[in-house]
């Protein structure tokens, strides 16, 4: 099944803007946990070449549009993430962590057709492994 089908199907409610759907949210562990669907080329570089030159000088980041952010703190999502879709695994952070001005940063790409984001370091994020198949 496609990564994105399954978590279309899995999830309890989608995150849309307009036509487009970002993520959705889930039950994980007898909580609501919001995941963006994304691949791992969209991780935040900050200006690296590579996403090892990235991690390894601490850029490597994943990006919320702050609306987002603001409307799941409202709905009570403590816990917010990144599934991504191309190797399943699962990138999970307090949503507080966002808000952090020490551990987040802020971009604001709204005069680029973007929107105001926030970008949280992967080494605030708990990783869970996706799983691996063998053909």
């Amino acid at each position: 099944m496609d990564m994105r089908r399954k978590a279309k199907k899995l999830a309890k409610s989608l995150i849309k803007v307009g036509r487009r759907t970002y993520g959705g949210i889930y039950e994980l562990g007898g909580q609501d946990v919001y995941l963006a669907w994304r691949k791992t080329a969209e991780v935040f570089r900050g200006g690296e070449k590579t996403l090892s030159d990235a991690v390894e000088n601490h850029k490597a980041s994943w990006a919320m549009d702050n609306d987002t952010l603001i409307e799941l703190r409202v709905k009570g999502v403590k816990i917010v993430g990144v599934w991504v879709m191309d190797t399943d695994d699962k990138f999970l952070a307090p949503i507080d962590a966002f808000f952090d001005q020490s551990r987040a940063k802020m971009m604001n790409f709204g005069t680029r057709g973007g929107a105001l984001q926030r970008y949280l370091p992967l080494e605030h994020f708990h990783i869970r492994a996706g799983t691996t198949k063998i053909k």
